[in-house]
């Protein structure tokens, strides 16, 4: 949002953002300033008051007006809001005891949080005023007194911050090299700016030369020569003379509108209008990097509440710590998606790597905590917590620095990253089976369609141009699913054996009663055709199809066909023995057999086609990871004469509508809103005792309104499933692989 101000100069709102999110202790008298010149039209007479607190500092100044003694103005960049406000009513009880008015003017976010404050401050007779960094943020645009004062806290916090190597040189950052840190982010910079048909290879080459520019203005220039020199530094596996002709064609496109040439000398520099456009969204992406810091705190106290032995330090250690864990995960899985493709072979790009990075971080910067035997499984749990529900801001800054890391990985195999992502399939026929299934509809519970995440990507592959089809038997399979949910909660928890069934553990989550289960489920099937009624609301809402393979799957090779039915036979007898499940037996050879018909039927309908393996039409969409371990026994049966796996994993699927060829039929917003990571194995049940806490909240509450007792619900799930993610095994994502 840009503001005018009088005289023609321009203040950007998402700078001043950043420039009081930004302000340190040392910072607290261009605070003070900043907040008489926005009190000023109220309080024109507005003076400090006698006295200092003895604390040494001048965030300890109070300020009153001459005619209203009653009230007392404190200006804080404290962080610790609450012990400075406490502070603060203390030495006014003391040295200024007719003050009944307090109002309390910080840089930092506070919001609701004050309420309990004031509340007990009320109580004490005094009233407090919280007017916090949103209030500056309201205001700023309001009079030409208040946007001058902006203005001069911008150009002394954030602008020097913001053209400094400070912003490249973040701690988490993996990669080593200052060039390729910066590389890095002008390419995710390029990335948020650029539409999504703009070729892979022109968005990239346009980052680099920007960010081989940073510094640049009409009175410091560099040649073309350094330019290839400094972009060459941090692609060293690529071919020179590519590389220069990718960089002189950048310059070429970049020249007059957002870089100026000299001829003469053959130098380049940044325009100051782009170099000001290049500051106002390096001030977005910070201020979306400190609310990411702020989101890991908060699920890091959530994970650690109620833990004796836990302290602040292990919180610190915990937000400084998790950032590299992320900006880790996020290259491995870059680099392995990026391989797949040059090498032209998929494969399933999981978690795998996730506890290699967290043991190798704790190893290089060794905690000093008391729970350090917890720490690998609280990692763990808070990373994946953050990639599977992000706040918005969260999920833009993660998806932008994922999508930087890839394309950064594919300028390191070649800088024709365009040519190297045509090998992705495009309008693909995409099969469906029940691990996919089962959180579309368990995603019908969310009120936020945001929060809808296999929804919005499959709603997305559509848009693509991908086709989504279902076979009768995975149907049956979710009507059986649907059928012992039902079962489950007609138990009460004490009678109930074994473990939850998915839907309906998603079903408690929500914090409704058992009673109204059977209700929801109406809403996908009746009780007469149900098969039926759950292919039409599948038809209806997402655009799956019902089709057959069972004839297609009769067509493969019957050495084929008989080693797979012997390894899922074998992998489903294994689950079943894990879970301690004994069953019918009936019902595990009817799960054979609809596994079987959806891999094999699509390995036939393949047979037809000859492409490379990752350009095939036909995919089995799938996140059980029986179905990946199969595909990897028949590579090592059948050598050579393995048919190329139908297997595609949800991340795999996500990066081809990112990076692929139908990438063009996207639009930046549906791009943007891809989820960042889907691709976890999701356990068939889960744990029985979500049951006994769901009863006992409830039995405990029964006096209180309904909507309380579903919030009651919902917490004591939460925390209990954050425990066991943080402390236990298995929460709704099995973590074993």
């Amino acid at each position: 949002m840009l503001t005018s101000l009088r005289g023609g100069i321009i203040m950007n709102i998402n700078l001043f953002r950043f420039a009081l999110e930004k302000l340190e202790h040392s910072d607290w008298d261009a605070f003070e300033k900043l907040s008489s010149a926005f009190l000023a039209t109220d309080f024109p007479d507005l003076r400090t008051m006698a006295h200092s607190s003895g604390d040494g500092g001048r965030d300890s100044e109070l300020f009153t007006t001459e005619k209203q003694k009653i009230i007392a103005f404190q200006y804080s960049v404290q962080k610790d809001w609450k012990d400075k406000i406490n502070k603060t009513v203390r030495r006014i009880a003391t040295e200024f005891p007719d003050v009944r008015l307090i109002t309390y003017l910080t840089s930092q976010q506070i919001g609701a949080q004050a309420d309990e404050i004031k509340k007990e401050l009320l109580g004490k007779g005094y009233s407090l005023d919280v007017r916090d960094r949103s209030w500056f943020l309201e205001r700023a645009e309001i009079g030409d007194n208040r946007i001058a004062a902006a203005e001069r806290l911008i150009d002394r916090i954030a602008r020097p911050y913001l053209a400094s190597e400070q912003v490249i040189n973040k701690p988490s950052a993996s990669l080593t090299s200052q060039e390729a840190r910066a590389a890095l982010l002008y390419l995710g910079l390029q990335w948020q700016d650029d539409i999504t048909e703009k070729g892979l290879t022109k968005l990239s080459f346009d980052a680099l030369v920007r960010a081989a520019l940073r510094h640049t203005h009409a009175d410091s220039r560099i040649t073309r020569t350094q330019i290839h020199d400094t972009i060459k530094k941090y692609l060293p596996t690529a071919d020179s003379k590519q590389i220069e002709q990718q960089i002189n064609a950048a310059l070429g496109r970049l020249t007059k509108r957002y870089i100026r040439y000299y001829p003469t000398s053959d130098e380049f520099c940044l325009m100051h209008e782009e170099h000001q456009r290049i500051i106002a969204k390096l001030a977005e992406n910070e201020s979306e990097e400190i609310e990411f810091n702020e989101d890991i705190v908060l699920h890091c106290q959530k994970c650690l509440d109620g833990v004796a032995e836990a302290g602040e330090r292990d919180v610190e250690d915990l937000r400084n710590r998790i950032p590299r864990v992320i900006d880790r995960l996020l290259l491995k899985r870059g680099e392995a998606f990026v391989s797949a493709v040059m090498k032209g072979q998929l494969d399933r790009i999981g978690f795998e790597s996730l506890t290699d990075i967290i043991i190798q971080d704790l190893h290089s910067k060794r905690p000093k905590s008391k729970i350090i035997e917890h720490l690998p499984k609280i990692i763990q749990t808070v990373v994946r917590s953050l990639l599977a529900q992000p706040r918005e801001s969260t999920h833009k800054h993660l998806r932008r620095l994922s999508s930087s890391y890839t394309l950064f990985s594919f300028l390191r195999e070649t800088p024709d990253v365009q040519s190297a992502t045509k090998k992705l399939f495009s309008h693909g026929i995409v099969w469906l089976d029940t691990t996919v299934l089962l959180p579309l509809f368990s995603e019908q519970l969310e009120e936020d369609e945001s929060h809808r995440k296999f929804t919005r990507l499959l709603t997305t592959a559509r848009h693509a141009g991908i086709e989504l089809r279902v076979t009768p038997g995975v149907i049956s399979e979710v009507i059986s699913h649907m059928k012992i949910a039902l079962t489950c909660s007609q138990y009460r928890s004490s009678e109930w054996r074994g473990r939850i069934p998915y839907l309906y553990y998603q079903f408690l989550q929500t914090g409704k009663s058992r009673s109204e289960f059977a209700k929801w489920l109406l809403l996908f099937r009746g009780q007469e055709r149900s098969e039926d009624d759950v292919a039409q609301f599948l038809l209806d809402t997402f655009g799956i199809q019902k089709i057959g393979l069972s004839d297609e799957s009769r067509k493969v090779d019957d050495e084929l066909r008989y080693a797979a039915e012997r390894l899922w036979t074998e992998a489903h007898h294994e689950r079943r023995k894990q879970h301690l499940a004994g069953g019918d037996e009936f019902v595990a050879r009817q799960l054979i057999e609809h596994d079987l018909e959806t891999y094999l039927g699509v390995i036939a309908l393949r047979q037809q086609e000859h492409v490379s393996e990752l350009g095939y039409k036909h995919w089995l969409l799938t996140m059980d990871s029986i179905a990946w371990q199969i595909r990897n026994q028949l590579r090592s049966e059948f050598k050579d004469r393995t048919p190329p796996s139908p297997l595609l994993s949800l991340d795999f699927l996500v990066n081809n509508l990112t990076f692929g060829p139908e990438r063009r039929h996207l639009t930046k917003s549906q791009e943007e809103m891809l989820p960042i990571v889907l691709d976890v194995e999701m356990a068939e049940s889960m744990p029985q005792d979500i049951l006994e806490i769901a009863d006992k909240v409830r039995k405990e509450n029964e006096d209180l309104p309904e909507y309380v007792i579903r919030r009651k619900v919902r917490d004591a799930i939460d925390q209990a499933r954050r425990r066991r993610g943080c402390f236990g095994k298995n929460g709704i994502f099995d973590q074993s692989n």
